[in-house]
């Protein structure tokens, strides 16, 4: 008889023992399923979460390497700023697609009043206010604007002979314009005021000041705070936008300007101070780049380009670099599931291996007349298979969609309540990197679907670990002398 028709006849006639075999490889095959189903899922929240992030990356000091210095190291570092011509010649690297570096300050104004959103009336300043913060740009088409960090919704963008010659023009938002009834074509005024601390009375001095006055060219909408996302009573998202909306685009060397002037006075008010700070000018050449690469994926290769470029003790940072932070239930999820997985794996091969070892050898008198009628051990090798891999298929197709199940419904839970005991409802990032992503976010980027993917991944490692699980024991049919069998 063909050992391919024995093999299913095998099959049909214990049904007991393939009943038992089934029920092991369909619940084995439940943990597999069921951890390659989270596995896949925490796979796209990683890659839908560093999309939200964006492909950015910064030049920051790398203080984790100062601290390891001796106390006589650290006396003999001298810190260098990160100049403009380093800053091009980074961003001309193929992997950016485009970049730009800013200088920023903070002045106040005596004609405008500054947006305060619905904290207005419980703003209370003490001291001298200065709540417009004029952000210098390099990049003309600006980049936040490349970037929807805002909508530019009236006017225009900067020119680059704008941008190069430091003209007094500037692109505001639509909110404080509309507090002051500024349209595009206005002018309005700034003041860089400079104060000195009396160290008796504890107040600040008005010492000198001098008018900033500025030309609107365009007018930009905030697009981090998301639309559908409900305001609470204390108005915290409001809050959190506030500053941007008091943000005043100029080119870099306006605000390079007036940094020069508030020093330059200051210092007249204090004549030891400036003799200690004699030769410091080049304080003023501090910028803040930001390179937009192609894609994320483009991260270690920027990163292994740009590091010998850089003075020691400086660092890339990227904006994917906070995914750990933002997506910590999924990545706890990730490793939950991998060590599932290889436990899965792991017991399926003992324990499969271990019933079809049993069955063997209940059938070895079976075996043993195959082998002395003459039949070659790889038929019967084969047979044993066949009867094993049938069985293996049903199981693992059921375990398919009841692992899948099981695994959105045990995964869900667990991360919502991990996500609830660790996260708030709102998550930002200031300085460089800023981000509107909630909590909802990364729960909607976890999702547990049954895709081509996973099903081809699912019976890959399933079958493999089951043919794996089913060769070892055949070893004892390999070993078989028939002889002794039949005595």
């Amino acid at each position: 008889m063909n050992f391919i028709k024995r093999g299913f006849l095998g099959i049909t006639r214990k049904k007991g023992k393939s009943l038992i075999l089934l029920a092991v490889i369909f619940i084995l095959g439940n943990l597999i399923s069921g951890a390659i189903s989270i596995q896949q899922a925490t796979g796209n929240v990683e890659n839908n979460i560093k999309d939200r992030l964006g492909a950015s990356a910064t030049i920051e000091y790398d203080w984790e390497e100062y601290d390891k210095l001796s106390e006589e190291e650290m006396m003999n570092v001298e810190m260098e700023n990160i100049g403009a011509d380093l800053i091009k010649q980074i961003g001309e690297l193929s992997y950016v697609k485009y970049y730009d570096f800013n200088m920023s300050t903070m002045l106040g104004s005596e004609s405008i009043e500054s947006y305060q959103g619905d904290m207005e009336e419980n703003i209370v300043h003490h001291g001298p206010s200065m709540d417009f913060t004029l952000k210098g740009i390099n990049y003309a088409p600006v980049l936040d604007f490349e970037e929807q960090k805002g909508k530019l919704v009236d006017g225009r963008v900067f020119t680059q002979d704008e941008v190069d010659k430091g003209t007094a023009v500037a692109i505001i938002s639509t909110k404080l314009a509309e507090k002051n009834n500024l349209h595009v074509g206005d002018t309005f005024t700034l003041s860089n005021s400079v104060y000195t601390y009396d160290d008796e009375t504890g107040m600040e001095e008005l010492v000198t000041s001098r008018d900033v006055v500025l030309e609107i060219i365009g007018l930009f909408e905030s697009q981090s705070v998301k639309e559908d996302v409900e305001v609470d009573s204390d108005g915290m998202f409001d809050w959190m936008d506030i500053d941007y909306q008091n943000t005043v685009y100029v080119p870099n060397e306006i605000v390079r300007s007036e940094m020069v002037y508030n020093w330059e006075e200051y210092l007249k008010t204090d004549e030891e101070y400036a003799e200690m700070m004699q030769g410091e000018e080049e304080v003023f050449e501090y910028y803040t780049p930001l390179f937009v690469l192609n894609s994320p994926e483009d991260k270690e290769a920027f990163e292994e380009e740009a590091l010998p470029l850089l003075p020691e003790f400086y660092t890339i940072v990227s904006a994917t670099d906070h995914y750990d932070s933002i997506a910590g239930p999924v990545k706890s999820m990730s490793n939950l599931s991998k060590y599932v997985l290889i436990a899965a794996v792991v017991a399926t091969v003992l324990i499969t291996g271990l019933v079809v070892l049993l069955f063997l050898r209940d059938r070895k008198r079976e075996l043993g007349i195959y082998l002395s009628l003459g039949e070659r051990r790889g038929r019967v090798v084969g047979q044993i298979l066949i009867e094993v891999m049938v069985v293996a298929v049903i199981g693992i197709t059921i375990s398919l969609f009841s692992g899948n199940f099981l695994a959105a419904q045990v995964s869900d839970a667990m991360v919502k309540a991990d996500t609830d005991d660790h996260y708030n409802d709102y998550i930002y990032y200031g300085g460089v990197f800023e981000t509107d992503l909630t909590t909802d976010d990364v729960l909607a980027s976890y999702e547990v679907t049954l895709n081509s993917s996973y099903i081809l991944a699912f019976y890959g490692i399933g079958l493999l670990t089951i043919l794996f699980s089913t060769v070892i024991p055949l070893i004892y049919i390999v070993r078989l002398n028939p002889k002794k069998i039949l005595m």
